[in-house]
């Protein structure tokens, strides 16, 4: 009897195990196939991005990415490809998905590469140069690596060094015609004739590359019309442009106006070519209408338009370009007849903007700002990002200052366009000398982006200047400083903070650790002889004084810097 109650146990604890481990194997055959399933979602559905990027098709790309990040946040396939969406829509979270991408893969030289192009594509210069820093020493003898350096010299006016780089890519790459074209560019504008003329025979060499004949005869016509070359050879070159199977409408448009310059007889009958096969394409009909509105040939394009068909005068953005027909030719009565009975569905804001111009053309101020009013709402609402750009190159085109800063401020509300709108009113204020409203800007993008230590380090330097809230400023200079000392601009920031707390040889102390090519940067140089004038150094205020000449300075800079001057020329 003990015995087979024994025995019953034994079988019943045999069962008992061979039921959990079935369980244990079936949730581990469950995660296996969710996992197995993911990753055959996650290939699958990048390689759908791809195709729809490759096809310009940026929503289907940035759907199929997201639903990836969805099903897997760590995929580093889909933060590549939010990146590349981004850098083509120029938005700056391209920034931000490149970091994610380095982060998860920071031995990558290509992910690294990319960072840095498109750190150099938003202008954020000190991250393009410390990403190339991250590059091994592998890495940095690769072709790419220096045609990414060759960009970041170019977007900080370091031509020689930027030829140097092409140069060396051309070198690693001797097959690469991308980088040749390039090289090619660059030494077309050198002041040394031999390298120049280097230039011109690379380039005409690269025009009979099928592949590249099209932006280096572009690069050859912009070099002749840049240096007032022959007029019959930059004809030529358009003409040979316009003829490429490859050739663009607006090498077309190119060739037409070299021919209406020269006064060519075949202006007319090329003019009279481009109109009939115009209609084929509302765009190209539109760029066309352009093109002659601003070639004195208003009345000769408001003829043709009423030659062609309402079905073709009215698809878009045929629209707006006879508006602008009347708009130079102030037939404001016109305009106004024009745009308050069309419609303009998607473009409905533009219509407003252009109805308030016809309006104030008139007199009619109340109507005009009631226009104007439904223009900004409509364009600034978020239902159509684009239009607050095109809203503001309008704007721009009709000289509306007072509208433009308007539009830029609500633009500012808007999360994609923020950043933007933001370096669009800095620069405005910046070349008006309005340090206060400068402050304004800087203030309104700490609010909104307080790990933006770019903005918090101009924010802390024009309260310096301002001295406004100085001891915020004074922390945040010398918090940014040990952060990152070889920032020259946090360097400059922090010397300044320095300075004004009468610390004058500290100041300099701190300039002195900086790069020789960077204390040559006429801005930086303009506050180091400012430092060095106050520490008694006439001599080296006066050198780095002349190194500041041609510095783009606010009007307290200017004041500080005559003060250096005035103490250097000051007798012992």
């Amino acid at each position: 009897m003990e015995k087979s109650v024994e025995r019953t146990q034994r079988t019943f604890i045999k069962v008992l195990f061979f039921i959990l481990g079935g369980v244990i194997l079936l949730v581990f055959v469950c995660w296996g196939g969710h996992d197995l399933y993911v990753r055959w979602q996650e290939k699958r559905l990048v390689r759908g991005a791809m195709t729809s990027l490759q096809q310009n098709d940026l929503h289907s790309a940035s759907l199929a990415a997201r639903t990836v990040l969805q099903l897997k946040p760590t995929s580093i396939g889909a933060a590549r490809l939010m990146a590349e969406i981004a850098e083509r829509a120029s938005d700056r979270s391209a920034l931000d998905w490149r970091r994610k991408v380095v982060t998860a893969a920071p031995q990558s030289v290509a992910d690294i590469l990319l960072l840095a192009r498109c750190a150099v594509q938003f202008d954020e210069k000190e991250t393009a140069e410390n990403a190339l820093a991250q590059v091994s020493a592998d890495g940095k003898t690769t072709a790419d690596f220096h045609a990414t350096s060759a960009l970041l010299a170019h977007a900080k006016g370091e031509s020689d060094k930027e030829q140097s780089e092409w140069a060396e890519a051309v070198r690693l790459a001797p097959d690469n015609k991308g980088y040749q074209l390039q090289l090619g560019t660059v030494r077309l504008k050198s002041r040394d004739p031999r390298e120049h003329q280097s230039g011109i025979e690379l380039l005409q060499a690269l025009r009979e590359d099928p592949a590249q004949r099209g932006p280096a005869t572009r690069a050859l016509i912009t070099d002749g019309v840049a240096r007032r070359g022959s007029a019959a050879q930059l004809v030529a070159l358009a003409k040979d442009l316009q003829s490429y199977a490859e050739s663009t409408w607006t090498d077309r448009l190119l060739y037409l106006d070299f021919l209406h310059q020269t006064d060519d007889s075949q202006f007319s009958s090329y003019l009279t070519e481009l109109e009939k096969s115009s209609t084929a394409s509302p765009s190209d009909l539109a760029a066309l209408l352009w093109w002659m509105n601003h070639n004195n040939q208003n009345l000769l394009a408001l003829d043709f338009v009423k030659q062609l068909s309402p079905e073709i005068r009215d698809k878009w953005p045929i629209p707006r370009a006879l508006a602008d027909v009347y708009v130079k030719l102030g037939d404001w009565k016109t305009l106004q007849k024009q745009v308050d009975s069309a419609n303009w569905p998607d473009f409905d804001f533009l219509r407003h903007a252009y109805l308030a111009r016809a309006l104030r053309e008139q007199d009619n101020a109340a109507g005009s700002e009631r226009e104007w009013s439904i223009a900004l709402k409509q364009a600034s609402s978020g239902r159509t990002v684009d239009g607050t750009m095109i809203l503001l190159r309008t704007l721009k085109e009709w000289r509306w200052e007072s509208e433009a800063l308007d539009l830029l401020w609500e633009m500012a509300k808007i999360p994609e366009k923020e950043g933007d709108a933001m370096a669009s009113l800095y620069q405005y204020y910046a070349e008006k000398g309005d340090t206060a409203d400068l402050y304004r800007v800087v203030q309104r993008r700490c609010d909104s982006r307080p790990d933006d230590d770019k903005a918090q380090n101009n924010r802390a330097q024009l309260a310096l200047l301002l001295d406004v809230d100085t001891e915020h400023a004074h922390e945040t200079a010398e918090r940014l400083y040990q952060k990152e000392s070889q920032n020259s601009i946090y360097a400059a920031t922090y010397a300044f903070s320095l300075y004004r707390l009468g610390k004058y040889p500290k100041a300099v102390q701190v300039m002195s650790k900086l790069k020789p090519e960077e204390l040559n940067r006429p801005e930086i140089a303009a506050y180091n002889a400012i430092f060095l004038a106050a520490a008694g150094d006439k001599q080296k205020a006066a050198e780095y004084l002349n190194r500041s000449e041609g510095a783009t300075l606010l009007p307290e800079e200017k004041a500080l810097v005559q003060k250096a001057k005035d103490k250097v020329a000051a007798p012992r």
